[in-house]
């Protein structure tokens, strides 16, 4: 169910980004900056080469989730847009990081918490 209702909001996100303008955009970076340094300790994850997030990783996307929403869809949005790139020269796999919520058992991960 989780899984499904982040999908949803993925699609949300890709599908309201082609209406933020370049302002908004680099607004959202700026405000979300140290979010993605804090989504940085899920790379392992991310990039496949750990089964599953570690603790401080939960943690942090927890927290994204809880105090900056719209943090969260703004860096799932960058698999879809010009930051897509830089994830992976990372090796970040883009399945993997929309794993993320269900694999840290975040409860409620639906569109409905992405404004």
């Amino acid at each position: 169910m989780i899984k499904m209702g982040f999908i949803v909001l993925a699609l949300t996100v890709v599908s309201a980004a082609t209406v933020v303008t370049a302002a908004d955009e680099s607004g959202l970076a700026n405000e979300c900056s140290k979010d993605f340094q804090s989504v940085m300790t899920c790379l392992s994850f991310a990039q496949g080469k750990a089964a599953s997030p570690s603790k401080e990783c939960c943690n942090s996307v927890a927290g994204i989730k809880e105090n900056k929403p719209k943090c969260l869809c703004y860096i799932l949005q960058q698999t879809q847009t010009s930051g897509a790139q830089n994830l992976k020269s990372l090796g970040v796999q883009e399945d993997k990081l929309f794993q993320l919520p269900s694999a840290c058992q975040l409860k409620n991960a639906s569109v409905s918490d992405c404004p």
